[in-house]
């Protein structure tokens, strides 16, 4: 028995899948294989079994893996410690942001980061809603920092916490006519112009288009975007009107590359945490911790202007 075969045999109960254990711990499934057989020749029992579902535990796997989870913790937290004795980062926090919160978060998670009595290394990734959802459901992000999003009901992979809000705006261009409005804008009278939307089956775009089909009202779409930072130039270029949260357009407001116009019932989108539902190393949790209360104080968006 060695620490290998059990943390292979600890990914399989949390992966349910020796395929996606494989690719967790960095493996072929054939090598990852042999070893948990190998294991269980010395245990004298299964660990797991088939059914409809995937892989689960045995009964007797069930009780040893659960004090199995405790040594492959231990055996992570000695090789943290030897690297922070070596001067190193002794951890790593694996953190996805939404491409158009980045202005708003990396300063934030920045300063926690720096904050921290423990030398902890951080690996950011900004991508999609839907890519984050996707990674940190196969734990290979911590957490992800996204707009509000239908996450699938996966108590065992994957918990949200809302953390903050946002203003949901008309951004515009310098130029167009609706920059100079003084008064909110209501949506009927956005039907009459190009829209370019951002993930419109998910996160906030559906949250954008929700809000029109509940007036029974029909946008005209120019373009399906699913990068925000591509959706701001394109509403810089002129090539249409975007609703979207003020946050992620803060650093363009402040610098006239783009206008805000408040919509009528300033609607507001939450942000959310998603984070893998195990717990993490100690260390770690206090960064989420202290990164939660950062965020959870942006304050709220001011007024749009002209």
């Amino acid at each position: 028995m060695n620490d290998r075969q059990l943390r292979y045999a600890h990914a399989v109960w949390h992966e349910r899948s020796f395929s996606r254990a494989a690719v967790k711990m960095g493996v072929s499934q054939p090598s990852l294989s042999e070893q948990i057989r190998l294991l269980e020749e010395e245990l004298g029992f299964s660990l797991f079994y088939r059914n409809s579902r995937g892989v689960e535990a045995s009964a007797n796997g069930q009780a040893f893996l659960e004090s199995v989870t405790t040594v492959v913790d231990g055996f992570s937290a000695l090789k943290d410690l030897a690297r922070e004795l070596r001067g190193k980062p002794g951890a790593t926090i694996r953190i996805g942001v939404n491409s158009g919160l980045a202005q708003t978060m990396m300063p934030r998670i920045t300063r926690v980061l720096g904050k921290s009595t423990v030398k902890i290394s951080a690996e950011i990734i900004t991508a999609t809603t839907r890519r984050i959802l996707r990674l940190v459901h196969q734990q290979r992000l911590d957490l992800g920092l996204i707009f509000e999003a239908d996450v699938k009901t996966a108590a065992d992979k994957t918990s949200r916490i809302e953390i903050a809000q946002s203003e949901i705006v008309l951004l515009t261009a310098p130029s167009h006519p609706f920059a100079k409005r003084r008064e909110p804008v209501d949506l009927a009278e956005l039907c009459r112009h190009p829209l370019i939307v951002n993930e419109p089956r998910l996160g906030y775009g559906r949250t954008v288009l929700a809000l029109f089909a509940d007036r029974d009202l029909v946008p005209e779409i120019a373009a399906d975007c699913d990068d925000l930072e591509s959706l701001k130039y394109m509403v810089r270029a002129g090539t249409g009107l975007a609703l979207a949260p003020r946050v992620i357009a803060e650093y363009e407001l402040a610098h006239g590359l783009l206008s805000a116009v408040k919509l009528a019932g300033a609607p507001r989108i939450p942000l959310q945490m998603i984070r893998r539902s195990e717990t993490l190393a100690p260390r770690l949790e206090r960064v989420l911790g202290q990164l939660t209360k950062e965020i959870g104080e942006l304050r709220p968006a001011a007024p749009a202007t002209p």
